[in-house]
């Protein structure tokens, strides 16, 4: 077991993704300049001796290989849950536990993760609000068992892939008034940088929640396009009371005003550009501001699967009467035609999904075909069921979501929140009919076929 320090200042002289993952080794290079919470990184090392020390090598090997990766999981879970770390291990992570200041976010860093080909943007768990130290060693075995999750694997095998081991980032919470995620540049406009942010907890834009969305076009002239979501209901916040992250309704005055003030779009988009600068491409950031407004840097990877292609597909010719949406909120050029999928509603808490259809029998059923997901938010709980998707409308969300961004590892034509032409279009639309989403450098435009 090796342990590294994340603090402010302090020089991270040799890169290491093979030990501390990809999150994990960028959290360290950007803590050198950024304000990154403090705490520390567990190296990969420590995953090993573990699955080695509780004898799960063989387990492990032919759980994944089986028939039921839903049931696998399950297992694996459970097994993992059982299993102890050994009393040196206990002993060194008790000590630097000690030294950071709870409540604490347990975080995942596989070797491949956050790096310039693959994202594995929202595979792994990250457990959120941790205060005691036998919570801090049961949610490390959660975050390590997640490696198996069914969607990880199938993230793998989709993208040709191997994770045989996963190393560990255990920061101090930001409990933050507001938080987002910012492009810069942003994926199909290299002028301009993309932030989009939410109140409380940054989980609401990563898992694809209504958003507020910000095109910074020039900070010298604080050009910004705001595009400002009403109906950012939810938010989740750490709750010292519950010890735990909560979900709670926002204040009605606050679901309409915006998440950020015009200072911190800035603020912001100037760090961003910064990072984007230090790192030679297009960066993916997740940022925080707390409640004396001091703004944090809580990860930072390179875009995957970016276009700024010469090359524009040309938008088909389409009555306005045939037009039920468009979109500047874009990801992916194509054009696809093919049956509806609706989703109607999705219940964050609850992790359940107001379907027209089964969704799972419309998934096979249009394999081979492939389809277009319409859908008003796209949370990682939706992912593993939408497999054979070829293009997605969410009618809520942007396009910087972890969804977003595996859809756009796979190919497939994303259009975010636009203006619909039709209104209460998930309850007006059906599954199976047959309609089309076509998406250029500019726009992106959803019509019936």
């Amino acid at each position: 077991m090796e342990i590294i320090k994340i603090k402010k200042g302090k020089p991270y002289l040799f890169s290491d993704v093979n030990k501390w993952g990809g999150k994990g080794d960028n959290l360290l290079k950007l803590s050198e300049v950024f304000d990154v919470p403090s705490g520390f990184v567990v190296s990969s090392d420590t995953f090993s001796d573990f699955v080695k020390q509780n004898g799960l090598v063989d387990f492990l090997q032919s759980s994944v290989n089986g028939d039921d990766p839903e049931r696998a999981y399950h297992i694996i879970n459970e097994k993992f849950d059982s299993s102890n770390f050994n009393d040196d291990s206990i002993s060194r992570l008790k000590v630097e536990f000690d030294k950071i200041k709870p409540p604490l976010a347990v975080r995942s860093s596989s070797i491949g993760e956050d790096g310039d080909k693959n994202s594995y943007a929202g595979q792994y768990e990250t457990i959120l609000g941790i205060t005691r130290f036998d919570d801090f060693l049961d949610s490390m075995k959660k975050v390590y068992a997640s490696l198996f999750n069914a969607g990880a694997i199938a993230y793998e095998k989709s993208r040709g892939l191997e994770n045989p081991s996963i190393a560990l980032v255990v920061q101090t919470m930001v409990n933050p008034k507001a938080s987002g995620v910012a492009y810069s540049p942003s994926p199909n406009n290299k002028d301009e940088i993309l932030v989009e942010s939410t109140w409380g907890l940054c989980t609401s834009v990563v898992d694809g929640r209504s958003c507020d969305i910000y095109r910074v076009l020039d900070t010298v002239t604080e050009n910004i396009i705001s595009d400002i979501s009403p109906k950012k209901r939810e938010q989740d916040k750490f709750s010292p009371l519950e010890r735990r992250v909560v979900t709670s309704e926002v204040p009605l005055f606050n679901q309409s005003k915006p998440s950020l003030t015009k200072e911190q779009i800035l603020e912001v988009a100037k760090t961003v550009k910064s990072i984007e600068r230090s790192y030679g491409c297009p960066m993916d950031v997740e940022f925080a501001f707390d409640n004396d407004s001091k703004l944090y840097v809580l990860q930072a990877r390179p875009i995957t699967s970016i276009q700024y292609s010469e090359e524009n597909i040309v938008l088909p010719n389409i009555s306005i009467q045939k037009i039920l949406a468009k979109s500047r909120n874009i990801r992916n050029q194509g054009i696809f035609e093919g049956p509806a999928v609706i989703v109607r509603g999705v219940d964050h808490v609850n992790k359940r999904f107001d379907i027209d259809g089964d969704l799972e029998k419309m998934n096979k059923e249009y394999a081979d075909s492939g389809y277009i997901l319409i859908t008003p938010e796209v949370p990682p709980q939706l992912e593993q069921y939408v497999t054979n998707a070829k293009a997605m409308y969410a009618t809520e969300c942007g396009t910087t979501g972890h969804a977003a961004a595996v859809a756009c590892e796979r190919g497939i034509v994303y259009l975010g929140r636009g203006q619909n032409s039709i209104p209460n279009l998930l309850q007006n639309l059906r599954s199976g009919v047959n309609i089309g989403i076509a998406v250029d450098k500019r726009e992106g435009i959803l019509y019936l076929v």
